[in-house]
């Protein structure tokens, strides 16, 4: 769970960097379908809905980290 928690703060970063909210979107339904398939195999529903709102609360926070370095970069440019 560290590892995803991991790569989807580092993915909600370079997301909020570069892209805006229609990336964020489609990433957190990729999440959430990418979970659902990889969950199915036996866990039960709760484990798969826990785990999708921990990785979704960790991707849209590290958007908002990756936005706000955005901006501050766009403001030392300027």
């Amino acid at each position: 769970m560290l590892t995803s928690i991991l790569a989807v703060s580092v993915a909600g970063i370079l997301l909020g960097f570069r892209f805006r909210v229609a990336a964020l979107l489609a990433a957190t339904a990729l999440l959430v379908i990418g979970i659902v398939a990889w969950n199915s195999l036996g866990s039960p529903g709760y484990v798969t809905v826990g785990k999708s709102l921990v990785l979704i609360f960790f991707l849209a926070g590290a958007y908002l980290v990756g936005l706000s370095l955005s901006v501050l970069r766009n403001r030392n440019e300027e």
